[in-house]
């Protein structure tokens, strides 16, 4: 089975003082720019459900581009990636604007934001790193960047990750949403930076890819789970489902105190 990889693989020499990747959406357009750093971006998690933060001021600095494309160009979309390794994390997607002043290598430009994972990208760069955080330590805030990193790990491998133990205890206590849930689920089965989904789709489709015929699920308190995941969700049957979606996916549940 593969797993991921414990280090992030260097990259090669072209990117070493390059850290950005920016490329354009146009259609046709194939061009990829790198990039030392970009200033300014929202720190706030922005999704393709989120609403598109208008007029922003970025700044790109010490771009490396072919002569005929020596600046981001209006009216363009581009998409941003952060090399860390030789992962390219998505950091977000822009809609340039306005080139505003270039000087030296810095450009300034007023551009909208459609996609931001600042917070993801920053948790990948803590892990090369090795900076010691954990998911607990953070607040809730970061639990889905924290998933979509692992996320990012875990995607490359079709979600084939090396099991850590066969038996996963349900103990909520000590969990403030349903996004920790998750972060709990994936460090249980596969350690440190396990990915086990961020819903109840993608938590089935974890299972299916990780032989789950060797997991057991346990549950101390079945009503205190129940409880826990109906506050979370606001969802009062989505304990249920979650437990029907272990036994339908191959693996084993067993519940130690049952609701009465």
């Amino acid at each position: 089975m593969n797993s991921m990889p414990e280090n992030f693989p260097d990259t090669g020499a072209g990117c070493a003082d390059r850290h950005y990747l920016i490329r354009s959406e146009a259609e046709g357009d194939d061009i990829e720019l790198r990039v030392g750093s970009i200033e300014g971006l929202p720190s706030v998690y922005i999704t393709e459900e989120s609403d598109v933060v208008e007029d922003v001021l970025i700044v790109v600095d010490g771009m490396q581009a072919p002569g005929n494309y020596p600046a981001l160009r209006a009216s363009t979309v581009y998409t941003i990636y952060k090399v860390i390794g030789d992962l390219e994390a998505e950091v977000a997607c822009i809609h340039c604007k306005a080139l505003l002043k270039d000087k030296g290598s810095r450009q300034h430009y007023v551009v909208s934001v459609g996609r931001a994972y600042l917070p993801k990208v920053q948790i990948l760069d803590a892990w090369r790193e090795g900076v010691p955080v954990s998911w607990r330590d953070l607040d809730p805030v970061y639990g889905y960047p924290w998933i979509s990193a692992c996320m990012s790990l875990a995607s490359p491998f079709n979600w084939r990750q090396t099991l850590v133990t066969g038996l996963v205890v349900l103990d909520v206590a000590g969990l403030r949403t349903e996004d920790d849930l998750y972060c709990h689920l994936g460090e249980a089965l596969f350690g440190y930076r396990g990915y086990a989904g961020s819903n109840l789709a993608a938590f089935e489709d974890v299972l299916r890819h990780n032989e789950p015929a060797r997991i057991t699920f346990s549950i101390p308190d079945e009503a205190e789970f129940d409880a826990f995941l109906a506050r979370t969700t606001r969802r009062s049957g989505h304990a249920g489902v979650f437990k029907q979606i272990i036994g339908e996916a191959g693996a084993a549940l067993r519940i130690e105190r049952r609701s009465a």
